[in-house]
């Protein structure tokens, strides 16, 4: 049976007219047919207030997508409400997190919120990483008081925290790393690989801000074999999400 290739990051501006929505899912679509990708997860654009049913009516129908709910946690009850909703009557398998945006602490009660409502649902939670509020080893010590829950780190730090995003990884088997700087710095997805194990790096693309044709030609590029390729561009999402 052939690995199936994914995407775990892509965007959709829910606050848009439904036209627009269609129109950049479609574009989505497009751009991954030339990477070579099958499956896209995509979640709402990070905004006040993302609508995770506008994201569930663009995609309504669509076999390539898998839907990922996205809620602003300083709505309180509501947003732990929006994400039970979206995932037991809407069908999405994943919770993007965005402390930056959000101004979340991570390890304040806010987040803690969200990630036991993921584990009781059994959701794959993908949190932002950088610097600040983002930083790596904040997502580190959250996936240590949640290790039942599976956490994607996105950008794995890039640039300046790249090293602490590995460090909270080899400390935490549920943390998977987010390759979503490919097609910015492919050598540090490699170097990821190498430190923490093909088994833990998952490809994203980041559309529609960067494309994933050239993020999958760059991963290429670094000739990591093809059993690392597959694993990278969809093995171990799939194997994450119950596909494989």
């Amino acid at each position: 049976m052939p690995v199936p290739t994914m995407d775990f990051e892509t965007y959709l501006p829910t606050n848009a007219p439904p036209a627009e929505r269609a129109a950049v899912l479609a574009a989505i679509l497009q751009n991954e047919d030339a990477a070579g990708i099958e499956y896209a997860v995509v979640m709402p654009n990070p905004t006040p207030n993302p609508d995770n049913r506008a994201l569930a009516d663009t995609v309504k129908g669509e076999r390539r997508v898998i839907a990922c709910c996205q809620v602003n946690p300083n709505h309180g009850a509501a947003a732990i409400k929006d994400i039970e909703t979206s995932v037991t009557q809407l069908g999405m398998k994943m919770l993007k997190m965005m402390p930056a945006l959000y101004h979340l602490n991570l390890t304040g009660p806010l987040a803690f919120e969200l990630m036991a409502k993921a584990r009781e649902l059994g959701i794959i939670v993908n949190i932002h990483s950088g610097g600040g509020i983002s930083h790596p080893l904040a997502i580190g010590a959250l996936c240590r008081r949640f290790p039942e829950v599976t956490v994607i780190m996105d950008h794995m730090g890039y640039r300046e925290w790249g090293h602490d995003a590995i460090i909270a990884a080899q400390d935490n088997p549920n943390l998977y790393l987010g390759a979503t700087i490919a097609a910015h710095e492919p050598s540090f997805v490699a170097r990821a690989i190498k430190e923490v194990g093909p088994e833990r790096v998952i490809y994203g693309s980041n559309l529609p801000a960067l494309y994933s044709d050239l993020a999958v030609e760059a991963i290429r590029r670094q000739k990591l074999g093809r059993e690392v390729e597959e694993l990278l561009l969809g093995g171990n999402l799939a194997r994450i999400l119950g596909m494989a």
